[in-house]
């Protein structure tokens, strides 16, 4: 993956070695991390990151940058409409340039049964108060006078936003450092240490830390540091492709789905660019350990992926057989783009918007979305873990969210409680059988 002018790594310094004691440890430095670690530091605790790799490398800054409260599970609604109100204002407090952009997101309307969709949660949006409206394709084509075919409409939601991933997780933990969080890069957490049950502390890669409270916010990995606690995850990694296009004349400042891309214009004027909401599954051991959980939803949703019997079995198998630790997993993942993917929404691009066909990508990178079954993600703090807090499994939506979780994460620390109603995040869905069926996987 290029980085162009968006560096993934601020002037952090690594530890060269760790304390011997915190009040907080966080397995994982993606905006999840990052954003609880600035937000506890703000209220005075000692923080400790661990990543198994680098500083935010993974998912974090490899999303698509859409900051959106439409179309989401309901229950994911209060807390991104919270967490707009702290995107609002982020730029200003940590004092550096996001990309900050609040012109709306809008989901185009091809057929009937995307109209029936969006009708219904509409529904959704007016029980909560949120600016969402359905519009005709006179409306579409006013706010996007370069889109070819306004289709039969389109669900658009004003107060929706954007921003720059490769900016966001770095920069939280650029002031985090500055108040005095400590970071270790490539140093993951590989075992949760418990006294009568509660945390005691965390044993790393490079030896132990005590503290009496652990966050795991590891993305893809953060199963196989909770299934030694007896904690079940059926958690599945996603390979997910962006690219990023030439500079364009300005198409608008809405992030848009439809006629088989999805695109975020950027401040410089290029465009990221995918292949609609699409992703990829390789096929290994991993896959099959939780396949009976996903395996009933593919086909309602089978447009949405696309299998690959490809070398990432072999690969998981090489690591197994040199005994890769089993609660870190591959170090650092890189995941591969996929040409086709790249190359369909190129062509569509330039069938949507005629005025951008001679518009190119000039460079392009995948990521691993960490997704569960019912398509919303865990936040939690088991009761029967003291100490134990969970941010993960937020299936290719939980960019938009990272202020917002945070933020809750800080206060089930210090408070134990949160503000907003986070019930129906809870790890023991799965356990119980309590786990819906997803809104949308990613």
């Amino acid at each position: 993956m290029s980085h162009g002018s968006y560096p993934l790594h601020p002037a952090i310094s690594s530890a060269a070695a760790l304390p011997r004691e915190v009040d907080i440890v966080i397995a994982g430095s993606g905006i999840m991390g990052c954003a609880t670690a600035y937000y506890l530091r703000q209220k005075g605790l000692s923080v400790l990151v661990c990543d198994k790799a680098g500083l935010a490398s993974q998912q974090s800054t490899r999303a698509w940058g859409f900051v959106r409260q439409q179309a989401r599970d309901p229950a994911e609604v209060p807390l991104m409409m919270a967490a707009i109100e702290l995107w609002k204002q982020l730029e200003h407090e940590l004092q550096l340039p996001l990309e900050w952009r609040q012109d709306g997101c809008m989901y185009l309307a091809e057929n009937d049964e995307h109209l029936r969709q969006y009708h219904d949660w509409l529904d959704v949006a007016a029980s909560h108060g949120l600016d969402t409206r359905l519009l005709s394709s006179r409306e579409v084509a006013a706010r996007l006078p370069a889109l070819a075919n306004p289709a039969k409409g389109g669900l658009f939601t004003a107060s929706d936003g954007q921003a720059e991933p490769r900016r966001v997780a770095p920069g939280y933990a650029l002031r985090a450092a500055e108040a005095g969080v400590v970071f270790a890069e490539g140093c993951g957490v590989t075992a949760i240490d418990r006294a009568s049950g509660s945390v005691c502390g965390v044993q790393t890669e490079r030896g132990y830390v005590k503290t009496s409270r652990v966050l795991v916010a590891a993305g893809a990995s953060s199963w196989r540091l909770l299934a030694p606690l007896g904690l079940e995850l059926p958690q599945q990694a996603l390979r997910s492709t962006v690219s990023r296009t030439s500079p364009v004349p300005d198409i608008g400042g809405c992030s848009f789905i439809g006629h088989g891309i999805g695109i975020r214009q950027r401040a410089d004027g290029s465009l990221n660019l995918a292949d609609e909401a699409q992703a990829d599954i390789d096929l290994n051991l991993d896959f099959i350990r939780g396949a009976s959980w996903y395996l009933p939803l593919l086909p309602e949703h089978h447009r949405s992926f696309r299998f690959h019997l490809n070398g990432a079995l072999l690969h998981d198998i090489k690591l197994r057989l040199r005994g890769e630790n089993k609660a870190l997993g591959e170090r650092d993942p890189h995941a591969r783009p996929e040409p086709s993917r790249v190359r369909a929404a190129e062509k569509a691009l330039a069938r949507a918007f005629p005025a951008l066909h001679e518009v190119r990508v000039i460079e392009s990178w995948a990521g691993f979305i960490d997704v569960l079954p019912d398509g919303i993600p865990v936040l939690d703090a088991p009761s029967q873990i003291p100490g134990l807090l969970i941010a993960t499994g937020f299936c290719g939506h939980g960019f938009a969210m990272g202020p917002i979780v945070g933020q809750l994460m800080a206060q089930w620390v210090t408070q134990g409680n949160t503000s907003l109603d986070v019930s129906a995040f809870r790890s023991g869905r799965f356990a119980d059988g309590s786990a819906g069926k997803p809104y949308s996987l990613f």
